[in-house]
């Protein structure tokens, strides 16, 4: 019986040939092709997603949180920086870190402008000369809130370079306090 040897490289040959010939692998060398930049892009999403929310959040702390000083609550009840804080790291732990959180409130005097950006050092909030005034009745009292977000999807954390792959998330409540009385806090550290 004269044969021919098949050598190895007709085999392999004749294995590819098969694969390629044969349709019903072709749906997971598609889905294998485009699933990383898929997921990547899904990632990314709920990750902006999730940081949005989490700047909504922090922007209703501050806005409840300023509520409390502009009808007094706050001076009346003499809280310091630690308290004031604490009120709005309640509503804001869902999704933050209360250590990544970064308070400034202080009062203007009327046609001063206000500060509306915060300073960066070796790319965090400079919150070196950040204090606690939550004013007297009458007074114009600004509360700046700044969280550093860290993101988890590389290409979003190389991004924000400066910022050490942090995105900073900003809240801001500007008002005039109501006239409550003279009392004023003992606490302010301004």
């Amino acid at each position: 019986m004269i044969g021919r040897m098949n050598t190895s490289s007709e085999r392999t040959r004749g294995v590819f040939g098969r694969f390629r010939r044969d349709p019903g692998g072709a749906a997971a060398v598609e889905f294998a092709l485009i699933a990383l930049p898929f997921f990547f892009l899904l990632m990314a999403m709920i990750e902006t997603a999730l940081a949005t929310t989490a700047g909504v959040m922090l922007n209703n702390a501050v806005g409840s949180a300023a509520r409390q000083v502009f009808i007094g609550a706050v001076q009346k009840s003499d809280m310091d920086a630690a308290g004031f804080r604490t009120m709005i790291c309640d509503d804001i732990s869902m999704l933050m870190s209360c250590e990544r959180l970064s308070l400034d409130m202080r009062t203007y005097p009327a046609g001063t402008p206000i500060p509306n950006s915060v300073g960066l050092k070796d790319g965090s909030v400079d919150d070196a000369r950040f204090c606690f005034d939550p004013g007297r009745q009458d007074t114009i009292t600004v509360i700046r809130a700044y969280y550093e977000w860290p993101w988890a999807t590389s290409m979003l954390n190389q991004m924000e370079e400066d910022t050490n792959g942090n995105l900073i998330l900003g809240a801001m409540a500007a008002f005039m306090n109501e006239p409550f009385g003279g009392v004023a806090s003992s606490k302010t550290t301004c």
